[in-house]
């Protein structure tokens, strides 16, 4: 229903509420309290007071005859009564708090907190972000589906770039942008990576010396790209990042692709390879370089942020020879390092770069056509381009875009 009290809504399930879509200005709850408000305003919206009837004078009027209001949390703008906030006069109420919610669990959590700021009398809560209702006892929020906002969570794989080194940390651009733009997107949130948070050339575990803060730059520098995982975040917002993990560090010799955060969702793994995306013309091509005995298979990073970073998959006989050439006791993680730099500085071959460039396209028309990137998905639309013979250069055009995601929405 548009209007429906809060222990109605209860007796629906909480589906109804965690599911539903609002709109910028919409009403999410009421209160016909004459002292305090049934609900606690959470992310994405704001308190405002509900409007006398008789009150017309404090009205904002346009050349319509439309109520304007409106404002942020504790502001006192007027707007008609019921109105949703677009001007259509009607009630649009997604639910109601009553006087018989004084009792909530909740009632004495936070409530002295924001006295000052939470203006008395009737009340009513507004979104202020599009986005689907989260309500959590008597707190309610918007959680926004804005594709240009990340927020970030303990353990979120991210794809970022380093912007700036000092202080005995790196600063690091969750937008993947390059460092001169990197100010361009105010809505992306920017992490921290600490020296501490970073392994030492040869995995050695000691603690960090001024010397080691000198040589910052020698591990990362501004315009670096690099995978690290979210460690911790501050009250404030602020991720701090580490790399601590032998499957994190710089990235080489591979493409980036930006795409909204929204599209890529959490899974259990973000490290995928894709198999099978030989043509027959590469198949059958006797001069594919020997470094690709890997079958030329593709890795594929799948960053939260919406940076998605794609790379040929490193031959297992590329660490069969390095292990062949070093002592037995050599720690993994100067194995790994050697295997990376033999990846950073062999050259990709034109068939791998082909297969590369297929996979960013194809991610492209995932993005182009909104729909959400998987593992699944990605390879659903290259090998839709491979049996259709698309090439490459081909894949974005309008027609083809339609066509070959049309397995995604099946």
């Amino acid at each position: 229903p548009a209007s429906a009290s809060i222990q109605e809504l209860e007796t629906m399930g909480s589906d109804l509420l965690r599911h539903h879509f609002v709109l910028p200005g919409q009403v999410l709850a009421t209160s016909h309290s004459e002292t305090e408000g049934g609900f606690l305003r959470g992310h994405g919206t704001y308190i405002e007071l509900v409007p006398d009837e008789n009150d017309d004078d404090e009205r904002d009027l346009d050349e319509d005859g439309n109520i304007h209001g409106g404002g942020m949390a504790g502001a006192s703008k007027k707007k008609g009564k019921g109105s949703s906030g677009w001007g259509d006069g009607k009630s649009n109420v997604v639910m109601q708090a009553d006087d018989d919610n004084k009792g909530d669990n909740d009632d004495d959590n936070g409530n002295d907190d924001h006295e000052q700021d939470t203006p008395k009398g009737p009340q009513r809560l507004i979104a202020s972000v599009a986005g689907t209702v989260e309500r959590v006892n008597k707190l309610v929020s918007v959680i926004p589906l804005s594709p240009s906002i990340y927020t970030g969570q303990v353990g979120d794989l991210v794809v970022g770039r380093i912007v700036g080194v000092g202080g005995s940390r790196w600063k690091v651009s969750l937008t993947c942008s390059a460092p001169i733009s990197s100010g361009s997107n105010g809505s992306m949130k920017e992490g921290q990576l600490p020296l501490s948070g970073v392994n030492l050339p040869g995995g050695v575990q000691r603690i960090r010396t001024s010397e080691d803060v000198l040589a910052m730059r020698n591990l990362f520098k501004e315009g670096d790209l690099l995978t690290c995982e979210v460690q911790q975040v501050q009250k404030e917002g602020t991720l701090i990042l580490h790399t601590r993990s032998l499957r994190y560090g710089k990235l080489d010799n591979g493409i980036l692709v930006t795409v909204p955060p929204s599209l890529v969702g959490r899974r259990k793994n973000h490290f995928v390879t894709l198999k099978g995306l030989v043509s027959k013309r590469d198949g059958n091509d006797a001069s594919m370089d020997v470094d690709e005995e890997g079958g030329g298979d593709v890795d594929v990073y799948l960053g939260l942020n919406g940076g998605i970073w794609i790379q040929r998959t490193v031959p297992s006989e590329w660490e069969n020879a390095i292990r062949a050439d070093q002592d037995e006791r050599a720690p993994l993680a100067e194995t790994l390092q050697k295997l990376r730099h033999r990846h950073a500085t062999t050259r990709v071959s034109h068939s791998m770069r082909e297969r590369i460039a297929r996979v960013r396209n194809s991610i492209e028309c995932l993005r182009l056509v909104h729909c959400q990137i998987t593992p699944d998905t990605i390879e659903i639309v290259a090998k839709a381009s491979l049996n259709e013979g698309v090439r490459v250069a081909d894949m974005l055009l309008p027609e083809w875009v339609v066509k070959l995601t049309k397995g995604t929405r099946q």
